[in-house]
């Protein structure tokens, strides 16, 4: 697999390769609601790569975009809001956002919005607290 893929598809380095099953289903339910396979390469040669290690890095892959850019593309809907000479500035104040959301409990984001958006002194207070704004 490496030469095809060092040949093919210019990949140098790549050393191991394998699929990984991704499983997903809502907290409560029993059933499984989708299963996925998707393949994986990686530069780390097979003896460092066991499948604890290829586990934990896949996992914080999918933390950080389940955590982060997910909730960006679905709540804050930014794959159809382009912004483009203004985008670093708005990624900017909707990471805020989130990360004040998270920090006042919320377990969901979307929750986390509507709420506070329908008390605007309240997100006045929590953007002061944060000494985010004079």
């Amino acid at each position: 697999m490496t030469t095809y893929l060092d040949q093919e598809l210019d990949w140098r380095g790549a050393q191991t390769s394998g699929r990984i099953r991704r499983s997903r289903k809502r907290t409560r339910q029993v059933a499984w609601e989708s299963q996925e396979t998707y393949p994986w390469v990686s530069s780390l040669p097979v003896e460092r790569n066991t499948a604890q290690r290829v586990a934990q890095v896949l996992r914080g892959y999918w933390t950080v975009e389940n955590g982060v850019f997910r909730v960006r593309d679905v709540t804050y809907d930014e794959d159809r809001l382009h912004g483009r000479k203004i985008g670093l500035c708005l990624s900017f104040v909707r990471n805020v956002a989130i990360n004040i959301i998270r920090r006042e409990g919320y377990p969901y984001i979307p929750d986390g919005c509507r709420d506070i958006a329908s008390k605007p002194d309240h997100g006045l207070f929590l953007l002061r607290r944060k000494r985010l704004i004079l």
